[in-house]
This record gives structure tokens, sequence and C-alpha cells, in this order.
């Protein structure tokens, strides 16, 4: 658990990984050179498990790295500090990692919620590797709170320290050809939506500057026609989700599907507001107000107040 300044809600994170059905495990705190009341509130919390450490402020990649190097697990778990964890997160993924020893990366399915306590939206991310590894192209679908990996890959993949942000997405699209990846198909993950986030799209250049690269690259290399459709359609989607939205134009024009002739037509009409809207996840809320389950509430109104 790297955290830095997150004082405000670091119990509420332990309290999700103290609880744990799965008890055999050390939980390691890395304090980012933290200026708040972040250490005063671990320190206050009684239990053997914990094992803090205070680190001078470098970036959230520089504590993760120093978390894996100090943990002695075969597994490491990932958790933010401002984030839970359902009580059989550990027991089920370990259970399955166990029993399918072929995946060494493995995250689940999410639920996202707002300080006040209110569920934003609950997002089914792929499950299998194929999906997974493909959709790396464009973003991240594992979730870095929910994140399960061999601690040996962690130790010959260090998380790269030059970024700043989105540091998970970055490891997970280096080492993509070197993994299996899976999603466990249940809400083992809550996730908070803050409005001072990271990971927002004015903090998005390192990672959106890497995937493009790397398709161009792809697109460059493309020998049929559809290879040519399909890496012109990711291009157009990176810049429509990343970058300029009338720049996605170009490369959707190239790759006449169906579904890039609707989002042309969108953002003819929309235009810069398209990727706002994407941005807020507007098609995942909407599906929220069809799914309710009084479970997910009760766990929140349990966990953060």
């Amino acid at each position: 658990m790297p955290a830095y300044n997150c004082g405000k809600y670091i119990s509420q994170s332990i309290k999700s990984m103290l609880n744990q059905t799965y008890k055999n495990f050390e939980l390691f705190i890395i304090d980012d050179g933290s200026t708040d009341n972040t250490e005063e509130i671990v320190k206050k919390i009684n239990d053997d498990r914990i094992i803090y450490k205070k680190i001078e402020h470098s970036g959230t990649s520089a504590a993760l790295n120093h978390g894996v190097s100090l943990a002695k697990g075969d597994w490491i778990a990932r958790i933010d500090a401002d984030d839970l964890n359902t009580p059989d997160r550990l027991e089920k993924q370990l259970n399955f990692v166990n029993n399918n020893t072929q995946y060494n990366v493995i995250s689940s399915w999410s639920v996202y919620f707002n300080n006040k306590g209110k569920i934003c939206y609950y997002w089914k991310s792929p499950v299998n590797h194929k999906e997974i590894f493909s959709l790396l192209n464009l973003y991240n679908p594992l979730n870095q709170s929910g994140l399960l990996i061999k601690r040996k890959l962690l130790l010959e993949n260090n998380f790269d320290e030059t970024f700043v942000y989105f540091e998970d997405y970055e490891l997970m699209h280096r080492i993509r050809d070197k993994v299996k990846f899976y999603n466990f198909p249940e809400f083992l993950v809550f996730t908070r939506i803050r409005e001072d986030s990271k990971s927002t799209i004015a903090n998005s250049e390192k990672i959106f500057n890497l995937l493009f690269s790397s398709s161009k690259d792809k697109l460059i290399q493309s020998k049929t026609s559809d290879e040519l459709k399909y890496w012109n359609g990711i291009c157009g989607d990176l810049c429509l989700f990343y970058g300029n939205v009338k720049y996605a134009i170009k490369y959707f024009r190239k790759s006449i599907y169906f579904k890039n002739c609707i989002k042309i037509l969108i953002i003819i009409i929309f235009g810069e507001k398209v990727r706002n809207l994407l941005k807020k996840n507007i098609k995942l809320r909407l599906k929220n107000l069809f799914q309710n389950n009084n479970k997910y509430h009760k766990f929140l109104e349990n966990n953060i107040n």
C-alpha cells in the first residue's frame, strides 16, 4: 500500500485489508514522505502484520518498488491507500491462482464510489487474457487496487519511476508478452473517485505518448487491409480519449467500421465535449441506473463511516 497524504482515508483501506478472511500476509505501508497525519494514524493501529516504512517523497513508483524489495511472499497484492477490498479478496484470488498456475497477473471487477459513499458505477472489466491483452492498447482493464502479481515478476520488471502517473498501466503494457492475465469475475475492489485524483487527463500525456507510439509502430508494420483498419481505429480511439478529438477523425476515416462512423458523427455534433464525457465514464454511469445491489451499498456504509 503506497501512501502519500492519505490520512483522510488510509484507516479505512487498512481496515479492509486487516479484515481479510485470508490471514497469512504482511501489509507493507510505504509512506511516500507524507506531510499530513498519515504516519500518526498508521502507528495507532495495533496489528503485527503491518510493516510501516516512511521514505523520502519520490513518487508512487518508487514507493511500490521499495515495498516489493522488502516483501518476502511469492505474491504481491496491491491496494491504494484510499481504496477498499472486500474481506474475501485475497482468499478468492489466491485460491484461483493456486488452482490455475498459468496465470501470474490477476485483478477483479470493481465498484467505483465517491466520498459521500454513493456508488457511481460498477465495472465488469474483461475476464480472459486475450481481451485484457488487446485492451491494453487503449486503457488498463486491470484495477491496481485488486492487482495480484508474482513477486518474481516485479523484481525482474520494476515500476518505471519516470512515470509519475499511470505507473501500473505502463508496467502492464510493458510486460504483457511475458504474462497471463485474468480478472476475477466478482466485485472485490471498491475504488474511490476523488476530485483531486492524479489520473486526470491533464496528467495523461506520458502514457498517451507511449500508447500512441506503440500503436503507430503497429500501424506502419501492418500488411493487410484488416490490420490497417484495426490499428487506424486504435490510433483514433487514443486521440479521442487522450489527445486531440479532431485529429481522431483522421484515423477513424481510414478505419471504416460502423462504430467508427458513429464516433465521427458524434464528434462532429458534440466536438471537444465528447472527450470529457468519455473521461466521466457516462456509459458505465448510465448502466448503473439499472443495477442496484444492496450488498455493495451496505459494505460501503460499514467501511467508510
